[in-house]
């Protein structure tokens, strides 16, 4: 297992949280593809369920900053739309057979995930349960 899920990465917002932590089991599914040395076929499956989650989740949350006004969507959005083009550039690379890209997956979800977790997502989840 490469990240659990512990307090830390907890929002207290019910179903933002559960999304998170299928994100992170999607990402313990990379890895240990990479572990098993079965990642060629093992890791078009979790790029394709990383991107159509993705899809789900940041659907969600920009549902949520619309309803609430939030001040900060703009910014959110933008790291969404970031992240979406990483991935899909992640998949054409991985189509075409290029070395490495599973590791460079892997790191890139591990690194990117926790920290939008604990900041851009955390900001969204005190804006939604203030106080």
């Amino acid at each position: 297992m490469l990240v659990e899920w512990d307090g830390t990465l907890e929002l207290g917002v019910k179903e933002i949280d559960e999304h998170h932590r299928k994100l992170i089991e999607i990402l313990n599914q990379c890895y240990q593809a990479l572990m098993l040395h079965n990642h060629t076929r093992q890791l078009k499956e979790v790029v394709r369920e990383l991107q159509d989650y993705t899809q789900y989740h940041f659907g969600t949350e920009e549902r949520i900053m619309s309803e609430l006004g939030y001040p900060a969507a703009t910014a959110h959005l933008e790291a969404h739309r970031q992240f979406i083009a990483s991935i899909a550039e992640f998949d054409q690379r991985a189509s075409a057979g290029e070395s490495f890209v599973a590791i460079e997956v892997l790191t890139f979800l591990q690194e990117w995930l926790v920290a939008h977790i604990l900041s851009t997502d955390r900001a969204l989840a005190d804006c939604i349960k203030p106080g």
